[in-house]
């Protein structure tokens, strides 16, 4: 039975009693709930649910000892202080619901009080973050039909005695909301429906409970299980497919949760489409193809079509300083700030604050938990910090260290002897790091092909079908490989044959340098933080031409595009994940709108481990036995160039599956680069041309782009160079 308001209240304050609110602990009071719902019309209005300690009834006996989650109270922290600092949700209009407090009884009396609540004006936000399931549902001893439902932290798993499902439909969740009043809702669901039998997934977790449960409906009301999800919906997959979450640097977060929240942060009032190409872009990056988000927009033509239904009411922003009574330190949220960025980033990184009264204050970061960041004014006699409070911060120096480790996971189908083996030889290899998959971020796996998903107990009515996946032998061995941190295998590098580990570690040795070099280089990218004015579009050119997506600085607030950029944007109202047909030819161009010449270094690289680059010379450019050929000048303010300057575009680069381009242009000569390169060097009048030591490149850039002598800390100054990334899939 569903509990009403005064019940569920009362049900929140005895369970608040229980737990106790010390410690970082995010369920909100009764108190605060009450005054939520108080507040007049016109509001905004949130429910965030996150649970992470799942009893083992929950689940399945056969993985009941790894059943923790541990990013799902991290999912419900990024999206309230999202809402709260960026989108102006007032705090009481924020509503969470973690772990014990999450019961199937509270949840839906929760969204009940929502569509109590909501007035036509109003905008809601539904968030879940947890273990999400598929379930078969019996009708009256039919056949039973398949729903997707999510595990609220008091469902068990049907028994014969009691059949009842105790997971909560999304089909009920549907029908709850159909009274509400405003059409303005958006919902974000970050838990899966896939039936693997896993709860790991290379160095990831797995949100999908691993059995399909049978059981009959909790309540006699009839349910449309195909019922769509009313307003703008935001899927970490879709139903069936896999969605993960994976440790960061002193956190773990949802996979989708975390991409949608850093690009809310980037973006300003994002369309759905293009919130969509963001996510997507850096659930790539992370997590390969396997886990694919999906925005289903229902939202009527009279809503708006922005993400969550109002435009922003900061500016776009790396993160902001979060209220506080005392002048110092100042606490930051960084949730703006890119994943790989934030994991390297230094005490010393310089941060910058405006106050109420329109005065720059330079911060400097003193030292990072998690998402959160302690800083202090660069300036001692800096007055009225109180004022800073919940206003934006922007990077200004980035701040990392020379020294910068390939940390690579071992997989945990390894056995004991394997995983000694390779953590040996993985510490002869410089600036490699082994770790246990799982206990930290890590940049790659190695292991064997995986082995087919290990038996787990179905709970299932007596007569119904087992449907759970059969075990699989591998077929043959194989030699050991390189995997993304999800278990992608990455092509080349493995063998049809057996091997020893350390055999094994010395053959993918470039592999691995090569991993490294891609890392540096993803530590440059800065769209969001740069103040250079620049821009860049990548377009196929054969067999048609279309332009695929543009990258421009947010920070510099240029609106002098040149028409070339503004046609571009024009022509990317409807985004698409990039996956391009083999047979296309693409090409670029880029946009000077700063008042400095810009020196570029384009550089790519692909699923093969190949990676390629072309650059710009100043004029009096002098490499010793280098061929420097004419027209490959910097780009000068007020300048647009094409790649390449001239024929039919460039191909695609043979077998290869995906391709990450980074265009960076630099206020600074990029002399270490010129010298890294030398002999025939690949510019924009001779092309692009393999790199044989992309690490060494690599490495040379981030020397170009600091300031300073370069000791123990790269100095890299926003104002002083862009980086743009380019990721597309080839078909």
């Amino acid at each position: 039975m569903r509990l009403n308001r005064r019940a569920f209240l009362q049900q929140t304050t005895l369970a608040l009693g229980a737990l106790g609110l010390g410690g970082t602990t995010l369920l909100t009071t009764a108190g605060q709930y009450q005054q939520a719902l108080a507040k007049p019309a016109r509001r905004k209005l949130a429910l965030l649910i996150g649970i992470n300690n799942y009893p083992d009834r929950a689940l399945d006996p056969g993985v009941a000892q790894d059943v923790v989650l541990k990013g799902c109270l991290t999912d419900v922290e990024l999206q309230r202080q999202l809402l709260v600092h960026r989108f102006g949700f007032q705090p009481v209009d924020v509503v969470t619901l973690t772990n014990q407090a999450a019961t199937r009884g509270a949840i839906l009396a929760a969204i009940d009080d929502l569509v109590q609540q909501a007035q036509v004006d109003d905008v809601v936000v539904l968030h879940f973050s947890g273990y999400g399931s598929q379930v078969r549902v019996l009708h009256g001893g039919q056949d039973p039909g398949l729903a997707i439902a999510w595990v609220p932290v008091d469902s068990r798993l049907p028994s014969e005695s009691n059949p009842v499902l105790g997971d909560l439909l999304e089909a009920e969740l549907i029908e709850s909301l159909q009274g509400l009043a405003t059409p303005n809702l958006t919902t974000v669901i970050d838990a899966g429906s896939q039936n693997t039998g896993y709860l790991r997934w290379g160095s990831s977790r797995v949100r999908s409970r691993p059995t399909m449960p049978t059981g009959s409906l909790p309540s006699d009301l009839p349910l449309n299980l195909s019922a769509p999800w009313p307003g703008l919906l935001i899927r970490a997959a879709e139903p069936g497919g896999l969605v993960l979450e994976s440790p960061w640097e002193g956190f773990n977060a949802g996979i989708l949760t975390y991409a949608l929240t850093q690009s809310l942060w980037e973006t300003e009032s994002p369309t759905a489409n293009v919130l969509l190409q963001r996510i997507m872009q850096r659930t790539r990056g992370w997590v390969g193809a396997d886990q694919q988000p999906v925005v289903i927009n229902h939202l009527s033509s009279s809503v708006s079509a922005a993400a969550y239904g109002l435009p922003a009411q900061l500016p776009i922003a790396a993160g902001v300083v979060l209220p506080s009574s005392d002048n110092r330190p100042l606490a930051v949220w960084l949730g703006g700030v890119p994943s790989l960025v934030l994991r390297y980033l230094q005490p010393g990184s310089q941060l910058v604050a405006t106050t109420t009264a329109g005065q720059t204050v330079p911060l400097r970061l003193e030292s990072r938990t998690g998402l959160k960041a302690l800083a202090k004014p660069v300036e001692a006699s800096t007055p009225l910090l109180t004022s800073l409070g919940q206003q934006p911060v922007y990077e200004q120096v980035r701040l990392l260290p020379v020294s910068i480790d390939l940390v690579v996971a071992l997989d945990s189908q390894l056995k004991r002897v394997e995983r000694v083996d390779a953590t040996s030889a993985l510490a002869g290899i410089p600036l490699v790091t082994s770790v246990t998959a799982g206990d930290r971020a890590a940049d790659c796996l190695f292991g064997r092909l995986p082995a087919g998903p290990t038996t787990t107990l179905t709970a299932a009515l007596p007569g119904a079908a087992d449907t759970m996946p059969k075990p699989n032998d591998r077929v043959t061995e194989s030699s050991y490989g390189l995997f993304a941190p999800n278990r992608t295998l990455l092509p080349g590098t493995m063998l049809a044959k057996e091997e020893a580990v350390k055999t094994a570690v010395n053959r993918l040795t470039p592999n691995l340098q090569t991993l490294l070099a891609l890392k540096l280089l993803r530590l440059t990218e800065n769209r969001a933080a740069s103040q250079l004015a620049a821009a860049a579009v990548l377009e196929t050119v054969q067999p048609k031409r279309q332009t695929l997506l543009v990258q421009t600085t947010d920070r510099s607030g240029s609106a002098a595009w040149p028409p070339v950029i503004r046609q571009a944007q024009k022509a990317v109202t409807k985004l698409k994940p990039l996956r391009l047909a083999r047979d296309s030819r693409i090409g670029y161009h880029l946009a000077n709108v700063s008042n400095q010449t810009l020196h570029l270094l384009w550089m790519s690289f692909d699923s093969r481990g190949e990676c390629t680059a072309l650059v710009t010379l100043p004029g009096d450019t002098t490499v010793e036995g280098a061929d420097v050929p004419e027209k490959a000048t910097p780009l000068d303010p007020g300048k647009t160039l094409a790649l390449p300057n001239d024929g039919p575009g460039w191909a695609m680069p043979g077998a290869a599956t995906w391709v990450e381009s980074y265009v960076v242009l630099s206020a600074q000569p990029l002399n270490q680069c010129l010298a890294t390169l030398g002999g025939n060097l690949p510019t924009t009048a001779t092309g692009f041309r393999s790199v044989a030591q992309p690490l060494q490149l690599a490495q040379a850039l981030l020397q170009d782009l600091s300031t300073g002598d370069v000791t123990d800390t790269y100095a890299l100054h926003h104002d002083r160079w862009v980086a743009l990334s380019f990721r597309y899939e080839i078909t």
